[in-house]
C-alpha cells in the first residue's frame, strides 16, 4: 500500500497552462518553487508527458533519459521512442493502446490487462552490446474530459522483480515436482514408482525411435502417429496416476498436437516435423524428473544408481528420496558440476546432456555461458536448438571412454555452448565438442549410400562445403544397419530453427580434435518463435 503521494499526482499540477495567474502563486496549497523539478531531477520512474498527438512533450524527468539511453526525448513519437527496443509485434500493440488513449478510451493503468504492464526491452551498451530488461508503462490523463489533451507516462524498470518471479516460479515448479515425487514413493510404494520410471523410459525411447522411421505413404504416417499416440497415452497416464503435474501437462500437451494431425484428411512428412518442439518440452520435464529423482535411492557406499537392488520384476527399488539439489554436500561434488539453477534455461540442457549421456554409456559434461541473456524472442529457437545440438554431440562427436583415452584425450567429452551479443547488434550462438570431428571424406561416403547426393555430385564438393550435408534431411554418419532410416533429423531440424530465426550457421570441424557451430542471429528480435 502507498504511504506517499504518487508522482502522477503532484506533476500534472504544472501543466495546465504555460503561465499561472498570480492568484495561484499565492494559494497555500501550491507546491513549493523547485519541488517539481527536484522530483523530475531525482525520482525513480521515467516520466514524460504524451500530447494528443502521441508526441512526447516537456518536462522530462531525468530517470526517463536514463531509461531510453537518450539525450533528449522531447518532440519524439511515442513509437519513435518505442520502436528501437521491442519488437514489431509489441509496437504494434503499444499503438493500439495509445490509439484507444486518445480515442478516449477508460483505461485503467493499473489494471491487470494493461498491455504494457510489462515490456521485454533491448538497450544498447556504450561498448555496442545489448542487454535486455523489462518497462512497465502507465498512462495518466493530465485532464477529466472525454478525450484528455495529454497524458503522465510513467516509465519503470521491473526488470528485478520479472526476474525474481521467474526464478520464484522456477523454484516453486521444482520444490513441487520433488513433493509429487515424494508423495508418489510414499503413496504407491518404491517398486511401483521405479517400475513407472522404467515404463516412461522405455516409452520415451520408443517416441523417439518411431517418429524418426522413414515413412512415404499415407499409411505409414497414420501408423507412425496411432504408435506415438499410444506411448504418449500411457506417459500422460502413468503421470496422472502419480500426480506429476508437470510431467502430465507436457504429455497432455503432446498428445493434443498428435490429435490434431490425426484429424487432418492427408499427413506428410512435414506435418511432423513442428511435433519437435512439443517433444523437446516432453522430454524436458522427464530429464528433470530423472535428475530429481536420481540420488533417490538409499546411500550404499561404492554402488552406482545401476547398481542397485532390483525387485523381482526388474525394477529399482527407491526409498526415502534425498534429492541432490536441496542437498549442499553434493552440490560441492567435482563430479556434478551444474551451476545452473534447476528450471533455467541452461540447467534443463544440464540434465539433458547428462540424461542422454548415460543413455549412450558416455561421460559428458557441457558447459554453458551467456544463457540468461538470452532476449525472450530468442529464447524458444535457442533452447530447440541448443537440444538437437547437444544431443547430435553426444550420439556422435563425443568417443566413448575407452576410445578418448588411447587418443590421448581426457576420459570426459566435454560441450560448451555460449551465447553472445555481437558488436552489430546482432547475437551470436557458438557450440563446440572435442569429440573425433569430421572428416570430409566419411562424410561424402555417407551421403551418398544413404541416398542424399550422388557419386557425382559428392566427387565435386570441396571440404568444407562436404561437411554441410550434414544439415541435410536423413544425412547421420551415425552407423546403422543396411535400410534403416531412423536417424538424421536432429541437424536438419537445427538449419529449420536458425533458418527462422533469420540467422545464419557456420561450421568448421578437425577430425579427431573438435566441431564447432557458430550461429549469428539479426539485431532484430523479430522472429518466428516455434511452439
Amino acid at each position: 500500500m502507498r504511504t506517499t503521494r504518487p508522482v502522477w499526482q503532484a506533476v500534472p499540477v504544472m501543466f495546465n497552462s504555460g503561465k499561472r495567474p498570480a492568484r495561484d502563486q499565492k494559494d497555500p496549497q501550491d507546491l513549493p518553487d523547485g519541488l517539481v523539478d527536484a522530483l523530475l531531477r531525482a525520482g525513480d520512474h521515467g516520466l514524460f508527458v504524451l500530447d494528443a498527438q502521441g508526441k512526447v512533450r516537456a518536462p522530462v524527468s531525468a530517470q526517463a533519459a536514463r531509461l531510453f539511453r537518450r539525450d533528449r526525448l522531447e518532440d519524439l513519437g511515442f513509437d519513435e521512442l518505442l520502436g528501437p527496443l521491442v519488437t514489431s509485434t509489441v509496437l504494434a500493440v503499444a499503438r493500439d493502446h495509445l490509439a484507444r488513449l486518445q480515442g478516449g478510451g477508460a483505461l485503467d493503468p493499473a489494471a491487470p490487462g494493461n498491455p504494457l504492464g510489462a515490456v521485454d526491452v533491448r538497450l544498447a551498451k556504450p561498448t555496442g552490446a545489448f542487454e535486455t530488461a523489462t518497462y512497465a508503462f502507465e498512462f495518466v490523463p493530465l485532464a477529466s474530459a472525454p478525450a484528455p489533451a495529454a497524458w503522465l507516462v510513467r516509465v519503470t524498470d521491473v526488470t528485478a522483480q520479472v526476474q525474481g518471479a521467474r526464478e520464484l516460479e522456477d523454484l516453486r515448479a521444482q520444490l513441487q515436482t520433488q513433493g509429487e515425487i515424494l508423495r508418489g514413493v510414499l503413496q504407491m510404494g518404491g517398486a511401483r514408482f521405479g517400475a513407472f520410471l522404467k515404463r516412461a523410459d522405455e516409452s520415451m525411447k520408443k517416441i523417439n525411435k518411431v517418429l524418426k522411421k522413414s515413412a512415404r505413404e499415407e499409411d505409414a504416417f497414420r501408423n507412425k502417429l496411432e504408435e506415438t499416440l499410444d506411448e504418449v497415452d500411457r506417459v500422460r497416464r502413468d503421470g496422472a496416476a502419480f500426480k506429476l503435474t508437470a510431467l502430465e501437462a507436457a504429455a497432455r500437451q503432446f498428445e493434443d498436437s498428435l490429435h490434431d494431425l490425426r484429424s487432418r484428411r492427408t499427413l506428410s512428412g512435414g506435418d511432423f516435423l513442428p511435433l519437435a518442439v512439443k517433444l523437446d518440452q516432453l522430454y524436458g520435464q522427464y530429464a528433470v524428473l530423472k535428475m530429481l529423482t536420481a540420488s533417490a535411492a538409499p546411500s550404499r557406499a561404492g554402488q552406482s544408481p545401476e547398481d542397485r537392488p532390483l525387485t523381482d520384476n526388474g525394477t529399482q527399488i527407491i526409498e526415502a528420496p534425498r534429492f541432490a539439489a536441496m542437498a549442499p554436500q553434493a552440490q560441492n561434488r567435482p563430479a556434478a558440476p551444474r551451476s545452473a539453477p534447476a528450471g533455467s534455461l541452461a540447467g534443463t540442457l544440464k540434465s539433458l546432456t547428462e540424461h542422454v549421456a548415460a543413455e549412450h554409456r558416455k561421460a559428458v559434461t557441457l558447459d554453458c555461458r551467456g544463457l540468461e541473456q538470452v532476449p525472450p524472442a530468442y529464447q524458444a529457437a535457442v533452447k530447440n536448438t541448443a537440444i538437437q545440438l547437444i544431443r547430435n554431440a553426444v550420439m556422435h562427436g563425443i568417443e566413448p571412454t575407452a576410445a578418448r583415452t588411447v587418443a590421448g584425450k581426457a576420459p570426459h567429452g566435454t560441450l560448451r555452448l555460449d551465447f553472445t551479443a555481437a558488436a552489430d547488434g546482432g547475437f551470436e550462438l557458438s557450440f563446440e565438442d572435442d569429440g573425433c570431428g569430421l572428416d570430409p571424406e566419411q562424410v561424402r561416403a555417407t551421403a551418398v549410400a544413404r541416398g542424399v547426393i550422388s557419386d557425382e555430385v559428392a566427387a565435386r564438393l570441396r571440404d568444407r562445403e562436404a561437411i554441410k550435408l550434414i544439415f541435410k534431411s536423413g544425412y547421420t554418419t551415425f552407423p546403422i544397419p543396411p535400410g534403416d532410416r531412423s536417424h538424421g533429423t536432429g541437424l536438419a531440424l537445427v538449419r529449420r530453427y536458425v533458418h527462422d530465426a533469420g540467422g545464419k550457421i557456420a561450421l568448421a570441424s578437425v577430425v579427431g580434435q573438435e566441431t564447432r557451430f557458430k550461429i549469428t542471429l539479426p539485431a532484430s528480435i523479430e522472429v518466428a518463435q516455434a511452439g
